[in-house]
């Protein structure tokens, strides 16, 4: 730069390409700046956001611990449900979101209705339906996902008894007030 600086110093040369040079590096760095800055905006929020409350978590706000009993309560409602004579089907019906889409413990993808009639009929005869853990995590204060095992025991339609262990997961939100199962998938864990 001196070499520049040297031939025009009585012309203004020395501002001018000064200026230059500035605008140039001015030009480099502030995309990086900018795109930092944005980055760091948009990143804030999810800082910010509240952690998922577990069950097992400590401490856990009033509210979530209630939202994980209500949601606890309506799992068991759900499983004790099979011991009815529609296997649960009219529970279903004030359980299950309209715009419910599950996954059955064979695969089979199925909306609210096709999971209702499913358990409507259900040939099985059932002699004990419970679950045996739940793990319940609350996100902010309408959205919880439940991780949990059960077993269902009884004859099938032929006669044969049968003992059954699933894992499953639901995810639950609450609507106008009312908490309502709006996903869920299950796995066959044993069969006996």
């Amino acid at each position: 730069m001196l070499f520049i600086l040297k031939g025009y110093e009585g012309l203004g040369g020395t501002s001018f390409h000064l200026n230059k040079e500035r605008t140039v590096i001015m030009k480099l760095i502030t995309a990086p700046l900018v795109g930092v800055a944005l980055l760091g905006l948009c990143a804030g929020p999810f800082a910010l956001a509240q952690a998922p409350q577990t069950s097992g978590s400590a401490p856990a706000s009033a509210a979530a611990t209630g939202v994980e009993a209500k949601i606890k309560a309506m799992e068991d409602s759900w499983a004790a449900s099979q011991l009815e004579k529609d296997h649960g089907a009219s529970v279903l019906e004030g359980l299950l979101a309209a715009d419910y889409h599950g996954v059955g413990a064979k695969g089979e993808i199925r909306n609210k209705a096709e999971t209702v009639e499913h358990s409507r009929s259900d040939t099985d005869t059932y002699t004990s339906s419970k679950n045996d853990s739940m793990d319940v995590h609350v996100y902010g204060s309408s959205v919880a996902t439940v991780c949990g095992t059960s077993t269902e025991k009884g004859k099938d339609k032929d006669g044969k008894e049968f003992s059954r262990s699933y894992a499953w997961v639901d995810t639950w939100m609450e609507r106008n007030g009312q908490w309502q199962c709006i996903a869920g998938s299950g796995t066959l864990l044993t069969k006996s």
